[in-house]
């Protein structure tokens, strides 16, 4: 009945007659129902957000009074009751109000039907298949810096819960966190979050806070490209490093995944940055290398002699990977470490693993023909 087309003071009586009930379901004893009251509180959030009272109130005193109201709403009731329904002893009741407040950030412009249509219980990581793919940006801010820091602290002591699904639904609300925020301790907050599940024992809740941690950026509450910019080169390479350095192969391959997550989305990061000349990361395909891509290729070129097999192994398809969104500078530097590697693999003892020597190889093909194509767009 929110959802559809009846007036703006209709739907504003309806969920004032929702509320009361709401808050008395948060405890009851069946667990079904305080699932599908966690989905329902993101339709709720998404009702308070994104259907602004404006569109239906011609006066401005009126309208100012309707947007306080919104703003109680969700203070007062809504988030302590997504808190609540977030320390629920039930793990499927924590993780469907963590989905809650992410479904209720998807920024394409779908109605509150559409988003109902989509199938929330598939995790961010689930989507992901063996090559990174391009990420458009899918988050939109719907609460205040206050009411991030209000959820916070939950998050952190649910990235200690016992429930592996618990832990990554905890993380995988990180972008649409940081699509809220403007001020610098909080995303250090949020940051933190992501480092601390980056060394948790299950693959995939490590690769899930990688993913955020790399990706978030890119959702930044300000919108300025520059913001993004710095969080990647001063929140997420350091912590890329400090996996490249560790002693932990398992650290030193989620290294590598969030090296490839990075420069696949670097194009189309470029393509929103373009135009500020103070981005760490801003160039086009067509120019020089930029500071950041150089950076995480030189760390590729540290791990493409690791000591580990699977390591040495993953470098090889990062780069294959990548080499469609780098700069023919770039794709040169990748063509030196490949031969680097597959010299320094040949001369082992019983003439190295042959499926690094295979991805070395294969990687070197493809850098050829890149830059062939990129030889031909220039002359045109």
């Amino acid at each position: 009945q929110l959802s559809g087309s009846s007036g703006y003071s209709e739907k504003i009586s309806v969920l004032e007659s929702l509320m009361p009930v709401a808050l008395q379901l948060q405890n009851d004893p069946v667990t079904d129902v305080r699932i599908c009251l966690a989905a329902a509180s993101g339709e709720l959030l998404s009702f308070l957000v994104w259907r602004h009272p404006s569109k239906d109130i011609d006066s401005s005193k009126e309208r100012t009074s309707e947007e306080s109201l919104h703003k109680r709403y969700i203070d007062n009731q809504l988030i302590p009751l997504l808190q609540r329904l977030l320390q629920d002893s039930d793990p499927e009741v924590t993780s469907a109000a963590l989905r809650a407040v992410t479904n209720a950030s998807r920024s394409h412009s779908r109605d509150m039907e559409c988003r109902r249509n989509d199938d929330d219980s598939i995790s961010l990581s689930s989507h992901q298949s063996h090559v990174v793919e391009k990420v458009e940006p899918v988050f939109r801010p719907v609460l205040s810096e206050a009411q991030v820091m209000k959820l916070v602290p939950t998050l952190s002591a649910l990235s200690s819960s016992t429930q592996w699904r618990v832990r990554q639904s905890a993380v995988e609300i990180v972008p649409a966190l940081l699509g809220c925020t403007h001020k610098t301790e909080t995303r250090s907050e949020i940051a933190r979050l992501c480092f601390t599940l980056m060394n948790d024992s299950v693959d995939a809740v490590r690769n899930s806070a990688a993913e955020c941690l790399c990706l978030g950026g890119s959702n930044l509450g300000s919108g300025e490209s520059s913001e993004a910019g710095e969080w990647l080169s001063s929140v997420v390479l350091p912590h890329l490093e400090t996996c490249r350095d560790s002693p932990n192969s398992k650290q030193r391959l989620l290294c590598l995944k969030m090296a490839e997550m990075i420069l696949v989305n670097i194009a189309r990061w470029n393509a929103t940055m373009e135009r500020d000349i103070t981005s760490p990361v801003a160039n086009c395909r067509d120019r020089n290398s930029s500071p950041m891509t150089r950076r995480i290729l030189e760390v590729a070129y540290t791990l493409s002699l690791d000591k580990i097999v699977n390591v040495r192994l993953n470098v090889g398809r990062m780069c294959l990977n990548s080499l469609s969104s780098l700069s023919k500078d770039d794709i040169l530097f990748v063509t030196e470490i490949m031969r680097n590697q597959l010299n320094n693999e040949q001369s082992r003892n019983g003439g190295g693993d042959r499926d690094v020597i295979f991805f070395a190889k294969k990687s070197m093909e493809q850098a050829k023909e890149c830059i062939e194509k990129l030889s031909l767009e220039s002359e045109q």
